[in-house]
Parts: structure tokens; sequence; C-alpha cells
């Protein structure tokens, strides 16, 4: 017999208690049944192979077996090394499938309707069929386990399908299913608000514990696919009950570190491991090595055991990166069924093996062994506190307009939520619960990972669209309603005319603010001020608006202005020159670059590096698709080639100045690609610069557009504002140093990162030594072996705003971009080079210097710190495709002690000096700083996340992107629909204006209060006209008040409690509020609640889920903490207001299967109550009787309802119930037989019928809407028949401040009538003046019917071209009219305008 390879193996057999491990050997040409034996140090095993060729596994008893030792064996006379592994390993093997509610196909499709055909590899289908298939699977294989997750397809299974509710709560009761995520879906929290995130985790924890009655609720953030992720994500979804996470991307590239052939050890810790929020609180958290869908591709093998050997193979790579003997293999991927092999492998290779156990498994399973075998150890989950991006830089500008419509939605909805408690609590009307709680469910759908990063395709960013205006419109109307409400109990003086200025943010601020009047000014006007002061007044737009200086507008409060006629109109004038000026600023433009800003002066210092040009745009060239993976529009594909508005024709430069200040107005053309005009503003008493670009005539395909500003700061790193904390982050690399675009064919990591509000370069936290100070921004923590984890040293790091990777001494280094997602650009080393192989690394290769200071004060103090400088400059090596792995690549600090008693009490020591974000190191060696200054400038934005700092100081956003690549112009519906130029909406064919602005000052951006300065740029005074009166608030006052104010900003305020969310008739008490607390500067603070209306007494501290607990200083905040407080609102009703929101749809009824008509979450109120008729579809004969199943679901947790249904069937039908009164118990659902006769004289076609459900009894407006289904019954053959249909509207060409109408006409063929609901769908920057954004009809049988829409921008509306299209749809049927072109024009020109 000859032996052809001997492979020591990970298997064992024999008892637990004394396992066997096996050798593989593979063979040819025994002869007969032959002995195979094995010797060597300590090892001894035999077995007889089998005639013939083959493979033998073969047990082998090891004497003091050490894991990982090595020694030599033999087998037969065979040499070979045998690897001792180690026992007690297990797979958990988690059956899973992948749900994207929309990408590039539809809500509709992926919910219920779509099934990929042919079937490829991945078999996929929609949710429904998921839900149910795995749920089949379950039932016939007892050993099967799996997961479900999003509310998406959860909702809408659970509503239509009701009599599958017992099974699903019968499996997760037996521990067989575990429902995921605590999140509505999977939401990529870098691109929202951290209120957006709290919400979506409050929707998703109500229907996954309250709704489902699951009652120990979901205990994982399952965030497979997200694109990205908040740095307070683990805090947040610690502060909801969920205690561990699980996710596919953030530390590393999109795939992971085992693509291509990859060795997951190039992570630097392992796949288990804490993952911190700056806030300090963290979560157990896997990362996948090998992706979300490593398990699956097992599904295509030939035989179980090739299958297996799969499963086995990748337990073999994972393994290396585990932190305890568990591993966790999801099986399943996009859309996929029950992996055909999982159960078979669970049942057979445990009777073969003892270890490692290959089982079926839930997530809770695999968390609970990692936490069982970490305190067997006494050890804990290595900390980090990471930042976990960028991992797809495109995410952040491709459809920038969602992002721009996002973020005013946020705002919007916030102001909303603050000003309705105080109106309700005021005037007695109605708190909106449930008209906000759609708000936030539209945000919370759309902060999806395929939708607010605008990767989706054409169809479903249309689709989208409707969602984020649903969400901005209830939010803006709940605003200003409760604006008004509240500026009428306000003594506003006597006069005609009136202003009350609200100021949004919960600090004192002066700003601008203007006032949009219904009746114009016959001339100039006065504003006077509360103390009677005559204030400069900006007249424009013929006298409908007004601008002026609110000067010191109280907290979350008001002030009150009277406006006087005054005889002249004081608007912008132009006047010579290129430059203006206010007493902090001073900005000059070059006409001859574009109009570039040559200068930029703040308090006499120039901010514009020496032949730089601030406000510069730059367009980059892109690749068609991704060079390397041939993927869409989640990247950043620049090609190398760039061009700028430096070389702009046609350009102009015009000064203004106006009585409140003055202003540059900049135009051109760069190439055929696009116009701009910018216009940049410095108000008197404003430490800002506002500015604001508009692009038209945008023609690009494959373009991307960068703004510029090159203010670099000695010394100092990007610094940006993240949701609810500020962290350091690195160097974009964006350009080759020849001054071309990087070509991502050959570096494709830019390094593009998303900021909330803010970005700029500062410093987070400070080394200083030698005189000198060195920023930092991304740290790594070299830990030797046997150090406890320094996670308190970590946390304080991350709360001085420094992101850290927690490594070990002797594993890989942080840094290279073959595998990293980011770049540190400073390494602490704890302990000395007897202690720390890396601290040794870097001293041998430094100067002998710091070696011997090392020692010094070791020998003096017993403790020592020396910083080591790096080899070269950071902006040397931070070059594209960089790898700072070596030891002086970067500057390091050796935090060193005699013992390691010592070594933790300095470790200590480091961690409190941190409170001041500084750490001082005192050392005669040569620190080599280069030069630092303690100075702050930002770019403060509105909705355009995306941002690079470039190593030489400059400043970029990017505004604007056009991208080929599929999912591009991607549409499943048919007809294809476009941009009215014939180009994808994709591309972006239409006018966008930017709002931005420039800050700077001195200090550190604490110092400069830069988050307090951002806030009150993203959110604006707001004034509300009034006709003056004597209302009993004073004419100035606060809602509410924080103190102190500084560090410590209003997250949200609201009324108590979720109802909606959580299923709950119980209605909301506005007197009791919930207030959502953040410090801003990472430092601890107490803080007291005062209002000037009334009293409000703090209860106490509560989760996000606003569950009270006991806290012992609930008026105390910890650096970045998120602190939820529950008050007591004491306050006299003042008036009386009209209802601040809608109670109901504006289409009605409501349709029960409202995801088939692609417009996101449950209508208003949640639907409480659903009827739904089985079948959807049928065909059917003349003279049969139809059989249907109609079933009533609730999903209230504390209350009967009732209601009465009523059958609708086409003329001449009959059906076996006509009308029914129901009525069920908390969560129940009742089953109804329906039967329907088709009369035998019929003609062929399409036959509605429709089942309404009238809810009935004492219940809120919005659980009171009419909901219903409709079976469409296809009679024979109906030929060409259309259930709906559209006709295509007229473009719109419309003066600013006047009116026009954009109609369509639409029919059905069917023979009943059709309730239909029709959306206005246009681009964010149209919704103020198109509208309304959706309306109800009945389209009567066989008929047609005219809807229409007002396009009626305002007078002070920017001109440009957008377009307009709408959507219609009924009874699951969906039709869109061709998008047409909609554009404003400039108004004639009317006095000083």
């Amino acid at each position: 017999m000859r032996i052809l390879e001997v492979e020591s193996t990970e298997k064992f057999v024999g008892p637990a208690s004394a396992p066997l491990q096996l050798v593989r050997i593979g063979y040819r040409g025994a002869a007969e049944p032959t002995p195979v034996r094995i010797e060597g140090d300590g090892l001894a095993g035999h077995a007889v192979a089998e005639p013939g060729d083959g493979v033998i596994e073969v047990p082998v008893h090891v004497a003091d077996a050490v894991p990982g030792q090595q020694r030599n064996a033999r087998v037969n006379g065979t040499d070979f090394t045998f690897t001792v592994a180690e026992p007690g390993w297990t797979v958990f093997m988690v059956g899973h499938f992948h749900y994207d509610p929309v990408w590039w196909n539809t809500q509709a499709n992926y919910t219920s309707v779509w099934t990929e055909n042919p079937l490829g590899a991945c078999r996929q289908t929609n949710g429904f069929n998921l839900v149910r298939g795995h749920l089949d699977w379950a039932r016939d294989n007892p050993d099967y386990k799996f997961v479900l997750a999003e509310v998406d397809y959860l909702k809408p299974y659970w509503d239509t399908r009701p009599q599958d509710r017992a099974e699903l709560r019968g499996l997760i009761e037996q521990g067989r299913v575990e429902v995921m995520g605590g999140t509505y879906n999977e939401p990529s929290t870098n691109l929202t608000d951290a209120e957006t995130t709290i919400r979506n985790l409050v929707a998703g924890m109500g229907f996954q514990r309250d709704i489902m009655g699951n009652p120990t609720g979901p205990s994982t953030a399952w965030q497979l696919d997200v694109f990205g992720h908040d740095p307070q994500f683990p805090g947040l979804a610690a502060d909801v009950g969920l205690t561990s996470s699980a996710w596919a991307r953030g530390p590393f590239h999109q795939w992971g570190p085992m693509a291509d052939q990859g060795d997951p050890r190039r992570m630097q810790f392992p796949s288990e491991f804490e993952w911190i929020a700056p806030s300090g609180r963290g979560l157990l958290t896997h990362y996948m090595p090998a992706h979300y869908a490593a398990g699956w591709w097992m599904d295509a093998s030939a035989t179980l055991a090739d299958a297996e050997d799969e499963v086995y193979r990748l337990f073999a790579e994972m393994k290396k990166v585990a932190a305890t003997r568990n591993v966790l293999l999801p099986v399943g991927t996009d859309f996929t069924p029950p992996n055909r092999w999982i159960t078979e492998i669970h049942r057979d290779w445990n009777t073969r093996y003892t270890w490692p156990k290959f089982v079926c498994a839930l997530p809770s399973e695999f968390f609970a062994a990692v936490r069982a075998e970490l305190a067997q150890r006494g050890a804990d989950p290595s900390p980090q506190t990471r930042d976990m991006n960028p991992i797809y830089t495109g995410c952040h500008v491709s459809y920038i307009d969602t992002k721009q419509a996002n973020r005013a939605a946020e705002s919007a909805v916030l102001g909303a939520e603050r000003f309705a408690v105080f109106a309700a609590a005021l005037t007695g009307v109605d708190y909106p619960e449930a008209a906000l709680a759609k708000a936030w469910s539209q945000l919370s759908y759309g902060a999806h990972h395929d939708a607010i990063t605008g990767s989706e395709a054409d169809q479903v960013y249309l689709d989208l669209l409707t969602s984020w205006r649903d969400a901005w419109q209830l939010g803006a109307e709940t605003r200003d309603n409760a604006l008004a409400a509240l500026s009428g109990l306000v003594d506003s003086g006597a006069g005609d005319a009136s202003a009350v200025v609200w100021n949004p943010v919960a600090h004192d601020r002066t700003d601008i603010v203007t006032v949009r009047l219904q009746t114009p000014l016959p001339a100039g006007a006065h504003v006077i001020a509360p103390d009677g002061t005559q204030l400069p007044a900006h007249v424009e737009h013929g006298g409908t608006t007004v601008s002026w200086l609110a000067s010191d507008v109280p907290s979350l409060g008001w002030q009150a202005y009277r406006l006087t006629p005054g005889p002249d109109v004081g608007g912008w004038q132009p006047v010579t020159g290129t430059r203006i000026s206010n007493e902090l600023h001073q900005l000059t433009a070059d006409p001859e670059r574009g109009g570039g800003i040559s200068s930029w002066r703040h308090r006499g210092r120039e901010m514009v590096i020496d032949g730089g040009l601030g406000n510069q745009l730059a367009v980059y060239d892109e690749y068609p698709r991704h060079p390397q993976s041939g993927e869409g529009p989640w990247h950043l594909v620049p090609s190398g080639n760039l061009f700028t508005s430096a070389v702009a024709r046609d350009v102009t430069v015009q000064a203004y100045r106006g009585p409140l200040g003055e202003r540059l107005v900049v135009s051109g053309r760069i190439r055929t690609v696009l116009t701009y005009t910018q216009t940049v503003t410095l108000w008197q008493g404003v430490d800002r610069v506002d500015c604001t670009t508009t692009i038209d005539e945008f023609t690009g395909a494959d373009h991307l557009l960068r703004l510029r500003w090159p203010c670099p700061v000695p010394g100092a790193m990007p610094v940006a504002e993240v949701a609810d904390a500020v962290i350091g982050r690195g160097f974009g690399l964006l350009h080759e140093p020849s001054g071309r675009a990087v070509d991502t064919a050959r570096h494709p990591w830019t390094l593009d990162t998303p900021a909330n509000r803010w970005f700029g370069l500062s410093a987070t936290a400070r080394i200083s030594a030698g005189g000198g100070s060195r920023a930092v921004s991304v740290a790594e923590v070299v830990t030797p072996n046997g150090l406890t984890a320094p996670r308190a040293l970590m946390v304080a790091l991350v709360r001085a705003g420094v992101t850290a990777t927690c490594s070990d001494a002797e594993g890989p280094r942080y840094g290279n971009l073959d595998v990293d997602s980011n770049l540190p650009d400073t390494r602490i080393a704890l302990g000395g080079p007897d202690r720390n192989a890396f601290t040794r690394a870097v001293l041998t290769a430094a100067d002998p210097a710091y070696t011997a200071e090392l020692q010094r004060q070791l020998e003096r103090h017993g403790t020592a710190r020396v910083w080591v400088p790096a080899e070269t400059s950071l902006s040397e090596v931070w070059v594209p495709g960089a790898d700072l792995t070596g030891p002086r690549a970067l500057p390091v600090l050796v935090v060193a002690a005699r013992d390691d008693d010592a070594l933790h009490s300095e470790i200590t020591r480091v961690a409190e000096e941190l409170a001041s974000a500084e750490i001082v190191v005192h050392q005669d060696a040569d620190a080599a700083m280069e030069p630092f200054e303690a100075r702050t400038v930002a770019l403060l934005n509105r909705g355009v996340p995306s941002f690079a700092v470039d190593s030489a100081g400059t400043l970029h956003t990017a505004l604007l992107r056009s991208c080929t690549s599929w999912p591009s112009a991607s549409w499943t519906d048919d007809p294809r629909r476009t941009a009215p130029d014939g180009s994808a909406f994709q591309l972006q064919h239409w006018t966008h204006t930017f709002d931005y602005a420039l800050v700077a000052g001195d200090g550190d951006w604490r110092h400069a209060a830069i988050p307090a300065r951002s806030a009150e740029f993203a959110d604006p005074l707001q004034a509300v006209a009034v006709a003056g009166g004597d209302g009993r608030l004073a004419a100035s006052g606060s809602l509410l008040r924080l103190d102190p104010g500084g560090g410590v900003v209003l997250g949200a305020l609201k009324a108590a409690g979720n109802p909606t969310a959580c299923g709950s008739a119980e209605p909301v008490d506005p007197t009791t509020v919930t207030l959502r607390l953040v410090e801003t500067r990472g430092a601890d603070v107490a803080v007291t609640l005062c209002s000037d209306v009334g009293t409000l007494t703090v209860l106490g501290r509560a989760d996000l889920l606003e569950q009270s607990y006991d806290h012992p200083a609930p008026d105390r905040l910890h650096g970045y903490e998120v602190a939820t407080i529950t008050a007591r609102l004491g306050a006299e009703a003042l008036g009386a207001s009209a209802r601040l929101a809608p109670e109901a749809e504006a289409a009605q009824p409501l349709y029960a299967r409202y995801w088939l008509h692609n417009r996101g979450p449950a209508p208003l109120g949640g639907l409480p109550m659903t009827p739904a008729l089985h079948p959807h579809r049928v065909a059917a004969l003349p003279g049969t009787r139809l059989s249907l199943d109609l079933t009533v679901a609730s999903d209230c947790v504390d209350a009967v309802l009732s209601g009465t249904l009523t059958v609708q069937c086409p003329a001449g039908w009959t059906s076996t119930t006509t009308r029914q009164a129901v009525r069920l118990a908390a969560g129940d659902h009742q089953s109804i037989p329906l039967a329907v006769t088709v009369p035998d004289d019929i003609r062929p076609g399409l036959y509605p019928v429709r089942v309404r459900l009238d809810p009935t009894g004492d219940m809120s407006g919005a659980w009171r809407q009419s909901v219903e289904d409709v079976t469409v019954v296809r009679v024979a053959e109906p030929g060409r028949d259309r259930l709906l249909y559209i006709d295509d509207p007229a473009g719109v060409e419309v003066m600013a401040g006047r009116s026009a109408r954009l109609t369509v006409t639409v029919g059905t063929d069917a023979h009943a009538d059709l309730a239909v609901e029709a959306h206005l769908i246009s681009p964010w920057g149209t919704w103020e003046w198109a509208g309304p954004a959706v309306l109800g009809a009945v389209v009567p049988a066989g008929g047609r019917v005219q809807v229409g829409f007002d396009i009626a921008p305002p007078v002070w509306a920017r001109p440009g071209t957008w377009w307009a299209l709408v959507r219609v749809a009924g009874a699951g049927a969906l039709a869109y009219s061709a998008a047409v072109r909609m554009a404003v024009l400039a108004p004639a020109a009317v006095g000083g305008d």
C-alpha cells in the first residue's frame, strides 16, 4: 500500500472526556485489509485500511496535548508533522435568509410576488414564500432552527397569514426560531440621525417583542448587510435591551478578510469582541469573517460528504479568529430557502465525530456559549471602539436628493414632536402620536441599507421618494400647525403685522430669520424687537419676505417682533468689486478662476492656502462600473481624470449689499456637464459663512461632483460629527501627487466617509511632548498577552473622540488597506520591550535614545511614557494603497511600568487624563513634533454627508453623482420610465441646490462650539406671521431650557410612550414627556431642566423604549451619553387649537396589502386590524362557485377590537356573506369561509371582489379608518383588459408666484369600482409647492377619472427644472405615468429684488 497524503485534522472521536484526534490518510493500492499505525512523540493510533484506493481517518491518542504544538510522527514508515488540535469546538449553523425590502426589485415583488425565474444557485423567492418555506422545513425536520428578522416582511405576513401565528409562536417557545434584529430593518445608521436609529429600534422591538407576543424579545442586532455603522449604534442597541450583534461588514472591506482565499488572521482582533460606543455602552459582537453567505454555498454540493467537507473547510479557517471554541456559520444568503444539507449534516456529522460538533442552532445559543466559555476562563471579550466605516463610499452621495430629503424630514419631525408637546399642553389639543409614528416609520423604512444609500433601482427610487415626502409632509405640517397654535398664545403687541420667531434648538441663539407674508408689504418695513429697538430689515420678493437679525432668541423658545411699514425697500443692491465682509469675515472671489474664493479671512487670519481656491467645484470622471467587482452605485470609482470650475467659462461674479449683510453671486459653466450658481453670504452679527451652490443643466454620466475648501490647519486631523458624538477620522485618499484623481482600478479605497451635520480639521485628543502637540484621530492600542483588556482606556479614548482598535502585540497590525476599511494615525503600546513584542520592535527600529528614555523613567518613577515619533511625516505615508503596519510607520506612545500592577495604574492615569482630551508626556528624548495649531475649521451641511479631508488640508464634500452601473436604470414593472431627457433617474439630470456653511474658531472643536453652531445651521429659526394680539404668553420666553446648555443637546422631546409601535390602544398623555438628552463633548455633566410655561418635574430615567428604571443620578450624564429622561409637564391651558396633524390617510379606504402599492410601511395608525382575502388573484369560468378564505387579524396587544365586514361583489354576483360583525381579542384572528358565485351569462374580464372592514367602538381616529382587501377574479380570457392604467400628463412651466395644474386620467377595464391612490412623485426641492402628495379617488367600473395636482411655486421659489410623474395604485395593481418636465421661471423683477 502506498501512502499518498497525511493530514492531522481538527476532528475527534471517542468520549468527550478523552477524545482521540483523527489523522486523515489517503492511500493507493492496498491489496488486502492493511493495518495503518501512527507513532511519534506521545502519539499512538491504529486502524485498518480497506483494499484498493481510499481515505482512512485514524484515531490517535495524544499524550500531554498542547493545542497548536507540532510533533514528529510516522505512519507505516512515512514521516509527517502532526499538529495537536483542540477538542471542544462547536460550529453553530444558523439557518437564515437575508432580505432586502427594496433594492433592484420593488417592495411588492420582494414581499410577496417575485420568484427567481429560472431558479439560480440561490433559488431566490419572496418574503412570504421564504417564511412559509422555512416553517415547512422546520415542521418536516425537527432538528432545524432558523431566524426571522425584518418587520418589512414580518408584519405583512403576520397580518395576512394569521393562521400561521400559533405555529410560529410555538417554534419560538421551543427555541427553534429566533426573531432577530430589534430593528425595523437593517439600517445604514451612518447616514441618518441618531433619533432615526432609535425609532427604528423602537419599531422593531415593538413589533417583534410586543405585537408578536415574544416576551423575551430579540437579543441580537442582526445587521448582516448594512453599508455603514454609526459608532453610537452598539450603545443605542444595548439601551433597548439587545445584548449582542452580528454583521458581515465593518472593520474590513465588503466581503471580509477571507475574500479571495484571504487569511482571516489579517484582522487584528477576534471575531467575537465587545463593540463599544462613544457612550461607553457595548454589545458582544460577531463579525462574519467569510460573510453572511458563507454557509449557503454547500447547498450546491452533489453529496452530503461534499457538503460536510465544505463546512469543515470553513470551520478550519474561521476558528483561527474565534475568541472561544465556538464558530458561527450563517447558512443562507439573499432570499434563500432552507439549505438542502443543513439538517442532514446536523444528524450525520455528530454521529461520527465527537468534535467539532456541527449543530443547527440559533444566534442566542452561539452567544451564550461564547459568554460561558469566556466566563469559565475568567476573560472578557476584546474591547473595540473602532470606527466601522467606510464600507461603500458611493452610498454617501448616490441619489443625493434622497439624503437631503431624509435630513429635512428628520428635522421637521423632531421639531414637530417638541412643539406639539407644548401645543397640546397649552391648548388641550390631542398630541398627534399616530401621525408622528407614521413619519418615523417612513424614516425607518428609508434608512434601509439599499434605500438611504442610493444603491437602488430607478423604480425603487421613485417609490422611496413618496416615503420621504410622507415623513417630511407629516413633520412639516405638524410643526407648522403647532407653531401657529403656540404663536397665537404669545403677546405679540398691537398692530396689523407681527411675527413670532421660534428657536428649535435648546440653547439661546442669534441668527437671521425670515418671515413669509401672505399679504405683501406695500414698500419697506421696520422690525421692532420686544424691547422696542428698531432693527434693520431686508425685504425681498415684492414685499412677501422680510428678514432680520433675531438676537438672543431663548432656548427652544420664542420672541415676538412687530412689523411696521417703512418708506424704503431694503433688499440686495449690486456693488462693484469681488470682495465682501462683515465684522468677522472677509471673502474675495477670483473671476479668472471660475469665481472661486481666493481669500477667506476670519478674524484677520487667512484661511485659504496660498494659491488655493475655496468653494471650487471639481468634476471627476468615473468608471461605468467598479473595475474589480463590476458593481454599482454603492462604490465611488474615479478613473483618474478630473476638471474643475477654475477653468469654467461664461463666469460672472457680482457682489451685493443689503441692510443685513453682503453677498457674492457667482455663475459659470463647466464644459458641457453643468452650469453652476454659487451664493456666498456674510450676515452682520453672524459668525458663519453661508453658502449655496445650485447645479443646473447637469448632463453627467459617470461623473462625481465634489466641492473643495483648501483650509489647512497645521497639525490638525479630520474630525466629524457622527450621530450623537464627534470622532476623529483619517485623511481621504483622493488624488495622486500629480493632482490627478486616484484611479480606483489601481487604488480602490478613497476613504470618503459620512458626517452627520459637520466635518472639519481640528483635534479630538492630542498627545503633548517636548513642547509640542500631536493631534490623534484614530488609534491602535497594542496590548501584550496576559494583560487585562484595557476597556477603561478604550472608553476614555473614544470619549475624547479617538476611535481605537485593541490588538495583540504578537498579532497583525491595524493599518493595511488591503484588509482594513480605514487607517490609524497613532499607536499606543502598553508595556515595555520585555512585556510587549511590538514595543520591542519599535524601540529596536528607533534611535537608542528612546530606549534609554524609557529606562531612565522606569528607574526614576517605576512607570514610563515615551513618545516615539514616526520615521517620516504622516502625509508622506498616507498615500493611496497605504500600508501603515510597519513598527515605525506611525508614531507610538509607549506606556510601561516595572510590573503589571504598576502598568494597570499607569494606564488608569492615562485614561483619567483623557478627560481633558490630552495625554501629557515628559521626556528628554526628541519628540520631533511637527507644527501644531489649536484651531478648527469646519464645513456644516444640510443633508450632504459625504466628506474627505486630504493630507494637504483641503476639505471636500461630494455634492452630486451620476452613475450608469447596475441597477441604475433598472425597472421592474413595465413600461420603464425615465427622466424627461431620456436618462436614468440615477443620473440626476435636474436642478439641485446645496446649502452649507463654513465656520472657524480658536481651540479645538469643543472650544469653538462647533456642535452648537452646526445645530443652529441645521435647524434655522422659524417665523410665524400673526396679526398681533395680547396672548397670555410673554413676548419672549423658553419652552425648555437646559442648564448648562453648551455641552448637552436635546435629541428629542415627545409625549411619553410609543403605542402605535407596540400595538397599544392606550392614548399618550402629553403632560408626561420623554426627553432625549445627549452629551456632546465627551465629558461628565449635570443638567437641570426648566420651562417658562409651566413646571417640569423629572420623574427619572428610562431606556430607549421608555421603560423606567432606577438610576442613582438621573440628572447626570457621562461623556457622549444618550440619556432618556421622563418628566411631568405641569402647564395651564391658555387657549384652543385646531387639530395638529391628520388622523387618516388621504386615500380611503386603506388597502390591506399596502406593500403591493410600493408605499413603504403600514398606513397611518399601523393597521391594528387587517382583513385579508385569499387568493389575491384567481381565475374562474362563468357559472362557477369560488371558495375564498377571509381572515381578520388584530395587532392590538391590550384591547378588544370590533368592526363590521362588508363584502362588495360585482353586479350580478352573489356571496354567502355580505355583512358580518367581528370582535377580536388582543392579538386574535378570525377565519371566515366565503363563497362567491359567478353568473352564467357573464362576459370575460376582470372582476374585483372587495371586502371592507369598518372598525367600530371606542378607538383613536387613526384606528377608525376603513380597510379593504380585494380579490381580482379573472373570468375566462379577458384579452387586453387592464385592471389599472394611466394617461401621461403634459409638462408644466410656471413662473414663481403663479400656479398651474398637472393632471392625469386614471382608468380601469375592470367590471367593478376600484379605489385608487395617486401619488405625485417629484424630487426634493419641489415638495413645498407641488402637491398634494397623494390623492384618493374611485374609478368607476370600466371608467375613467381625472386626478389633478397644483404646481404653485411661491414668488421666492428658486428657478430651475425638475420633473414629475404620477404613480397610481389600486387593488394591488400599479401604473406609473411618464415623467414630464416641471420648470419654474424667475418672476418679473420687483423693486429691489
